[in-house]
């Protein structure tokens, strides 16, 4: 019905009364419209994790007795425990010198003392499991016909973030024992690393290292814009998994580099066009617009690391504004990132 005919019918009525009513379904309107995508209701979706602290078996476990357990662990932890012996360079868990091996490990000072730090930041993991049983009640709502991973926690003497395998998603807890620990500075591990090795950012990776297991990259087009593209919906995924959670802990982005990258995002789109750097080839170039860094070389010193992968997300982000029947799954199937590119009309 045409709005003349509304003010016609309620001519005799409160005027103020109807600018109030009109004022609110305007606002009604708008709320709707501008809905958040990632808000979705996940009461009823089960999920039961159960997380395996690996560390505290490893150490707690008789030195002098070691070959006893392992074949425990070789029937309990199976391809993680493979992976675990990899990433601390012992050899093969089928090795006759295997065993003393791992005695070195766990006997060596400097290890046990990270594990005892790591006891200590962690003494229970009833908030990390609270908060990860939440993003997989997401997942299993976007995805429910994939399995869930095994989750278990480990100490590595700060070698590897995670390992991840089909159904295996491990993570080494001495990488999260806060920005400001002691032994980090001891060890000389670089400030920018330093701004997400805490508790709190521990669910957000562990998402983003599930996410890159279950959909890993697609390279048959290996150039910048592709890795831009294929990084920036991870963080889109990952926001989507913890809807609740600030950009600054799903991202890894402090508040002021998100600053630099929201004011500065038409310039650094523009310098990567004027300068034909999408489509560049060269590994070296690729890894210094997205790999870890103190800042973006290229877009000067006030820049984050990975300002580029940031560009990737606000791609994807445009082209999930613009094609409204792409769901989440989809995008995450999706392998050809010019598509992408091409569909999201971005235009910063």
């Amino acid at each position: 019905m045409p709005f003349h005919r509304y003010y016609m019918h309620f001519g005799t009525f409160d005027m103020n009364k109807i600018r109030i009513c009109l004022m609110v379904a305007v606002s009604l309107m708008a709320a709707a419209c501008s809905k958040d995508p990632f808000r979705v209701n996940t009461s009823d979706i089960k999920v039961d994790l159960e997380v395996s602290r690996f560390e505290k078996e490893l150490f707690s476990a008789d030195p002098s007795s070691l070959e006893n357990k392992i074949p425990e662990w070789k029937k309990e932890y199976g391809v993680f425990f493979r992976h675990f012996s990899y990433v601390l360079k012992l050899g093969s868990i089928d090795d006759p010198e295997f065993p003393e091996r791992l005695r070195q490990f766990v006997t060596d000072h400097s290890n046990y003392q990270i594990y005892k730090r790591t006891m200590q930041v962690f003494p229970d993991l009833d908030n990390f499991t609270f908060e990860l049983t939440g993003a997989f009640k997401h997942y299993r709502y976007y995805f429910p016909d994939r399995s869930l991973p095994r989750i278990i926690t480990y100490v590595a003497g700060f070698n590897q973030s995670a390992i991840t395998d089909d159904s295996l998603l491990a993570v080494g807890l001495d990488k999260y024992l806060g920005k400001d620990e002691q032994i980090y500075r001891q060890i000389g591990v670089y400030n920018y690393l330093l701004t997400n090795m805490h508790p709190q950012k521990l669910v957000s990776d562990c998402m983003q290292f599930w996410s890159e297991t279950e959909f890993p990259f697609y390279d048959s087009v290996d150039n910048l814009i592709a890795h831009m593209i294929y990084r920036g919906r991870m963080l889109y995924f990952t926001h989507a998994m913890l809807p609740e959670q600030p950009d600054t802990l799903n991202w890894g982005f402090t508040q002021a580099n998100l600053h630099y990258l929201e004011s500065s995002e038409k310039a650094m789109w523009a310098y990567l066009v004027q300068n034909k750097m999408l489509f560049n080839t060269d590994g070296f170039t690729i890894d210094k617009f997205i790999l870890e860094g103190p800042f973006t070389k290229d877009f000067g010193r006030d820049s984050p690391s990975r300002a580029a992968i940031w560009i990737g997300y606000r791609i994807v982000q445009s082209y999930m504004r613009r094609n409204r029947e792409v769901t989440l799954p989809v995008l995450m199937e999706e392998q050809n990132y010019m598509k992408i590119l091409n569909l999201s009309a971005y235009n910063p």
